[in-house]
C-alpha cells in the first residue's frame, strides 16, 4: 500500500498537482477546492507541533476501517 498525501486544488489545477503528488511516489487524497486549503494548513501546523514537543521521528495515516493490513 502506497503512502498517499493530502491536498487541496481548484478543479483547473487537480489533475496536474494528483501526477505530481504520483509522480512523488505517493496517492492524492483531494480535500476539495482551496477553500480547504486552511484546515490542511491547520493539519500541518499540529503534525510540526507534535515533532517540535519531542516526539521524533513519527508518522501519521488515516485509513478506513479494515483498509489497513497488519503486518
Amino acid at each position: 500500500m502506497r503512502p498517499g498525501t493530502l491536498f487541496a486544488a481548484d478543479s483547473e489545477a487537480r489533475d496536474v498537482a494528483e501526477q505530481l503528488i504520483r509522480d512523488a511516489g505517493f496517492d492524492p487524497i483531494h480535500l476539495g477546492d482551496l477553500g480547504h486549503a486552511r484546515l490542511l494548513e491547520s493539519l500541518i501546523g499540529v503534525t510540526m507541533s507534535v515533532a517540535n514537543g519531542g516526539l521524533r521521528p513519527f508518522f501519521y495515516r488515516f485509513n478506513r476501517p479494515g483498509e489497513l493490513s497488519p503486518r
